[in-house]
This record gives structure tokens, C-alpha cells and sequence, in this order.
């Protein structure tokens, strides 16, 4: 199953308590990637029952008190793909606008517009980026518009690799380009 919880931790943290559990998800969730959406809300992306890619939003409260607003536990949270949705790794790309690498028997960067409330997640733009093998994802922001991805992947010389790519996604999500790719193990 999927839960999240919130916790407490001191300034020195050498004391951690735990605040609240809410279960997201009641049959499986696995490669979890939390970002914050605006001052109380959370979006998550995870691959869920069948490994299949689903996004869900929280708010979560100053105190710590959370509650779901689109998640597979109220039937409403969004199944962005049937195929496979591992390996993520979700970013802001602006205020509304979110960037997700993931693994779908291959690799796949998504957009999303994810609303301030998050009752709102629209799929805007997908890029098919390596054919082959696609995991351990991790997606960063390099500049204004230029984002890194670091992986695993079968893609270059058909051997195990580490792999970094690097993509330009426009503001709005639209438009997703594939920059340059290097193997560096």
C-alpha cells in the first residue's frame, strides 16, 4: 500500500516524531518522487498497482495534518501511463509546470500542469528519450530552461551504463528537446 506520513525534527535532529499517515494508495506504491506545488500542497509521483504511472496531490498542513485531494484512494488521482511508471523523478518547472522522468520499458520525460490547490494535473507533453533501457532516474534543474538526467540505461553499446542526458523544457511544458547524451561509466 501507499501511505505518507509527516514528521517533526529538531534543530539538531536528534529527535524525530512522527505527526500523521494518511494511505494514498491501497494496493501498491513504489518509486516515490514528492516536490512541493505551492505552500501547502504536495504532488507524487509513483508507479502504483501493475507498476503503472499514477501522480496524486496532498495539502499538508503547517501542523503537520494531511489530506488528500487527488489520490487512488478517492478514485481520482491521475494514471499518466497504463504501460509502466517506475524510476521517478519530478521536478518544478515553473509555478504550475512539472517535468517527470520515469521508466516505461524505456525513458520517458513528461509534463504536467499541476494546479496551486492540486484538483487540477494535466498531461501537456511526453518525449520518448532512450528506446532501450531506462531506470534510476534523477532529474535536475541545471538553468532557467536546461535540465539534467542522470541514469541507468542499456542505451550505448548495448552494455549496462551511466548515462546523462540533458533536455531544454519551454515554460509552459509544450515543448520537451533532447540536448546530449553522454555514457560516463
Amino acid at each position: 500500500d501507499g501511505f505518507i506520513s509527516t514528521f517533526t525534527i529538531s534543530a539538531d535532529g536528534a529527535t524525530i516524531t512522527e505527526i500523521a499517515t494518511l494511505e494514498h494508495d491501497t494496493n501498491n506504491s513504489k518509486d516515490n518522487s514528492l516536490v512541493q506545488v505551492d505552500s501547502d500542497t504536495y504532488a507524487l509521483a509513483y508507479a502504483g498497482e501493475n507498476d503503472d504511472g499514477f501522480i496524486s496531490t496532498f495539502t499538508i498542513s503547517s501542523s503537520g495534518a494531511i489530506t488528500a485531494v487527488r489520490t487512488q484512494s478517492l478514485a481520482n488521482n491521475l494514471e499518466h501511463d497504463t504501460l509502466d511508471g517506475t524510476y521517478n523523478s519530478l521536478v518544478q518547472v515553473d509555478s504550475d509546470t512539472f517535468a517527470l522522468a520515469y521508466a516505461a520499458n524505456s525513458g520517458f520525460i513528461s509534463t504536467f500542469t499541476i494546479s496551486s490547490d492540486g484538483a487540477t494535473i494535466t498531461e501537456i507533453a511526453t518525449l520518448e528519450h532512450d528506446l532501450l533501457d531506462n531506470s534510476d532516474n534523477s532529474l535536475v534543474q541545471v538553468d532557467s530552461d536546461t535540465y539534467a538526467l542522470a541514469y541507468h540505461s542499456s542505451m550505448m553499446m548495448m552494455t549496462d551504463a551511466g548515462i546523462i542526458s540533458t533536455f531544454t523544457i519551454s515554460s509552459d511544458g509544450a515543448t520537451i528537446t533532447e540536448i546530449a547524451t553522454l555514457e560516463h561509466d
